[in-house]
This record gives C-alpha cells, sequence and structure tokens, in this order.
C-alpha cells in the first residue's frame, strides 16, 4: 500500500534520531511507509544518498518535500496533518514544551556521547560530572514540567505531544543505565516505556539483535 508520507529510517536498536518522528506518527495514527536503511552495512552512505541531503536519518518524504533532522520533521508533521495538535494547545504550555524540545535537541552532548541509545541493553552506568549534570537537568526537566504543566493528561504537557516523541530515547537511554532518578522522573520515564507503539519499536530492535547475533554465530 503507498502512503503519501514515506519515513527513512535507521537500526531500531540504535536511531534515537529515527524514534522521535516515528513514534510521533504512530501515536497520531498517521499512515506512512518506512523505508529503513541498516547504518552498519558497508552500502549505507550510497543508499542513504538516495534520500537524504545530509546522508543521515530519519528523513521524511512527502510528494516532491524532503525533510531532514527529525525536530523540522515534527514541525513539518504538526502544521501539515496534525493542525496543530502536535504541541499543547495552551499558549504558556506550548512555550515551554517548544524550549524544552529545543534543548533536549540541541543541547545534552555529554549523555548522547557517553550514553547512546542502544535498546535491550543493559550497561554500566559509568558518568563523569558533566554527565552527571545533564541527567540531573534531564530529571528536573521531567519532574518539574510533569508538576507545573500535567494536568489534562498523563504525559509531559498532559496530553502526549512532540516533547513526549523527543524525550523517548532519553527515557529507554536512562532506563538501561539503571540511572538514579527522582521519584516523578522515573514515573514519567517508565510511563513513556509503557506507551504501546515504544513497546513495538523494542520489541522490533530486539528482533533486530538477535537477527545480528544469529548472523554472527553462524
Amino acid at each position: 500500500m503507498m502512503h503519501e508520507l514515506n519515513l527513512v529510517s535507521g537500526n531500531r536498536s540504535v536511531s534515537a534520531a529515527s524514534l522521535t518522528p516515528w513514534l510521533l506518527l504512530k501515536q497520531f495514527d498517521l499512515p506512512f511507509n518506512e523505508i529503513s536503511i541498516d547504518l552498519f552495512r558497508d552500502d549505507a552512505i550510497e543508499k542513504l544518498g538516495w534520500f537524504s541531503p545530509s546522508l543521515k536519518v530519519p528523513v521524511l518524504i512527502h510528494h516532491d518535500i524532503k525533510v531532514w533532522d527529525a525536530q523540522p520533521i515534527c514541525e513539518y508533521l504538526n502544521e501539515s496533518f496534525l493542525e496543530g495538535r502536535g504541541w499543547p494547545s495552551h499558549q504558556k504550555k506550548r512555550a515551554a514544551a517548544r524550549s524544552v524540545c529545543a534543548e533536549l535537541h540541541g543541547d545534552f552532548h555529554s549523555f548522547k556521547q557517553q550514553w547512546p541509545m542502544q535498546c535491550h541493553l543493559r550497561l554500566v552506568a559509568r558518568t563523569d560530572a558533566a554527565l552527571d549534570r545533564e541527567i540531573a537537568r534531564l530529571d528536573s526537566i521531567m519532574s518539574c514540567c510533569r508538576r507545573k504543566f500535567g494536568d489534562g493528561g498523563d504525559y509531559l504537557f498532559g496530553k502526549f505531544s512532540i516533547v513526549d516523541a523527543f524525550l523517548a530515547p532519553f527515557a529507554i537511554t536512562l532506563d538501561s543505565h539503571g540511572a538514579q532518578l527522582t521519584a516523578p522522573a522515573e514515573e514519567y520515564c517508565q510511563l513513556l516505556l509503557r506507551n504501546p507503539h515504544v513497546q513495538e519499536w523494542l520489541y522490533e530492535a530486539q528482533l533486530e539483535l538477535n537477527t545480528v547475533r544469529f548472523a554472527k554465530a553462524g
């Protein structure tokens, strides 16, 4: 079946950037076709060249329009298909959600470098001062936003929004490293991990890892 939206994505097990728009599409029940590229293959760059001006994932293709990078993809989906429902409807909530999303996307360099998302691997939680500060900042974002803006639903700003899609890879990573969080932040992370679409992603990541292990064993 052909859909007007095509999402070019990377490996389920490691591509945090791909998870974000994929989750938004799934959560809002937007039909799309997924073009998955194995980023570990020798011909990955060649394949990406067909779709991605940046030679990175994710890329959204809508007819003759290409949008690359998770943040503008989510904004494009919000304005073109969701009639603004990707962000909270209340102006104060929306302003805070956009600010948090920009921070998640453009900051947390130590976290992303030292603790890249690796689904289903239980990892040793080694940290340094820079990483500790960023984990504390993530905890503060989750606990404070949930307390201040979480009325009207279970997610960070009540109803599911783009910022929840951006936080899903962080939640997976925090959980895989057994990070020590405050009770409100841990509760929110577990909510994201129980999301049925996140569960679907994690299930497919496990299948992907099992395939790699089987190939190595063979």
